[in-house]
């Protein structure tokens, strides 16, 4: 009895722990006395601190974007925040494997593929559009845009240290399979009555090796000349990583449980590179005002600035380069205790800091309750704060035989753009489901 107690609780912890916001503390695996072997694990997280409500509003019985002139300066910028950001995250875990082995150790491997994306749009860019260019300098070095697609092979271990302790970790090989980043160092607009000048400093970073982008005769990349077949090609990169955990149960019914995931990132190499750098100046944004931007006139003024921006930004063709990117680091740590009236029932506090190096950390706090019936189902409900406001999920899980099937969601209710899916509201969705075979 206590063996399949241990081993239900241990499993659960690998498809649910830290309520399902990385790949579970690996010394939770100390305990386990069987093995497991889970059949994919598929996890989605959406971060986005505004929604498309920030920019369509009703007006008589249509939309206008918060561009339009009936809708105030203050009702339009005021809902946006000073870096506008967009952040979506896919880990799909193809295969694990868990085994006892001949010593005290419990060992792992894992393969998965992992993807994310996102943008970074400062708030001055709408005040551009919206108010015209009465204030002076932008500062507008926060805009970027990102992705990232990389795969993972994992070994992992842990054990008992005595009575109390587990300790575990996991070291992991990061195969680079696409990268993209477009980053300003310096990016300032200026501003007078006769031009603008843009003092610019950045880089775009596209590591398909399969598909070059032409470059011109002043040395310039060419985005109309391609060469290559367009395939995924060859890795672009390779890297290690580390997860790091430990378990404490100071005494019965009561675990405290933390964790460092992910710590390493990948060595890029960048086939196709440029360089912006200097002082530009160039016209076309000084009649930009409220009553300039009528519906008819908007789509053309911003196409002509446009292109007037991008003829004296385009990068500067270099060779291939290396850079060293970090991958998405999450520190976690859990508490719980099981009711001494009903072991079933337990209350549980979580912490969760992730830090990237491409956009604003993310934090969150929260407190709930689990019901768990060992070998036949599990319960949990949570909530709390974070850096986009209030959360909450739900998590569960059910057994049938040797099977568990488990699932994570939380964040996600509120509306959407009815056919496009597309979050009204900033939004902080997550979701999790996986299936694991537990070998007795």
């Amino acid at each position: 009895m206590k063996k399949s107690v241990i081993l239900s609780l241990a499993a659960l912890a690998i498809g649910t722990g830290a309520w399902a916001q990385s790949i579970a503390n690996p010394a939770d695996n100390a305990l386990l006395e069987g093995g497991f072997v889970r059949i994919g694990e598929f996890q989605s997280i959406s971060r986005n601190n505004v929604g498309a409500a920030s920019f369509l509003f009703p007006s008589g019985d249509k939309l206008v974007t918060g561009l339009h002139s009936s809708i105030s300066n203050d009702e339009f910028l005021g809902g946006l925040e000073a870096v506008n950001s967009l952040y979506n995250q896919i880990d799909y875990n193809l295969v694990s494997y868990g085994w006892k082995g001949s010593s005290r150790g419990f060992h792992t491997i894992e393969v998965g593929v992992r993807a994310n994306y996102g943008l970074s749009v400062p708030k001055e860019i709408f005040q551009i559009l919206k108010t015209g260019t009465a204030r002076s300098p932008y500062d507008l070095s926060s805009l970027r845009a990102f992705g990232n697609a990389y795969g993972e092979i994992a070994y992992g271990y842990s054990l008992p240290i005595g009575d109390k302790f587990s300790i575990g970790g996991r070291v992991k090989l990061l195969v680079g399979l696409n990268s993209v980043d477009l980053t300003a160092r310096q990016f300032a607009l200026t501003t007078t009555e006769e031009q603008y000048k843009l003092d610019l400093d950045a880089d775009m970073d596209i590591t398909n090796r399969s598909k070059k982008i032409g470059v011109d005769d002043a040395g310039y990349l060419d985005y109309t000349s391609f060469s290559g077949k367009g395939k995924l090609g060859a890795p672009t990169g390779g890297g290690l990583a580390m997860d790091l955990g430990l378990v404490w149960r100071p005494f019965d019914g009561f675990s405290l449980s933390a964790s460092v995931l992910d710590l390493g990132g990948i060595l890029w190499y960048y086939g196709n590179a440029g360089t912006s750098s200097g002082s530009y100046t160039f016209e076309g944004l000084k009649d930009l005002t409220t009553e300039a931007l009528e519906q008819d006139k908007i789509m053309g003024k911003i196409k002509t600035v446009g292109e007037d921006v991008l003829a004296v930004v385009r990068p500067k063709a270099v060779d291939g380069r290396l850079k060293f990117k970090a991958i998405p680091l999450n520190a976690n740590m859990k508490a719980s205790y099981a009711m001494p009236f009903w072991k079933n029932l337990s209350i549980d506090a979580s912490g969760l800091y992730t830090g990237y190096s491409f956009c604003a950390p993310y934090w969150e706090a929260r407190g709930g309750v689990s019901l768990d019936f060992p070998g036949v189902a599990h319960l949990g409900l949570n909530a709390g704060s974070g850096a986009c406001g209030f959360v909450y999920g739900v998590c569960g899980s059910v057994d049938l035989l040797s099977f568990r099937l488990y699932a994570n969601f939380g964040n996600g209710t509120g509306g959407v753009i009815p056919y496009e899916g597309i979050p009204l509201k900033a939004n902080n969705k997550t979701l999790l489901i996986g299936l694991v075979y537990l070998l007795k």
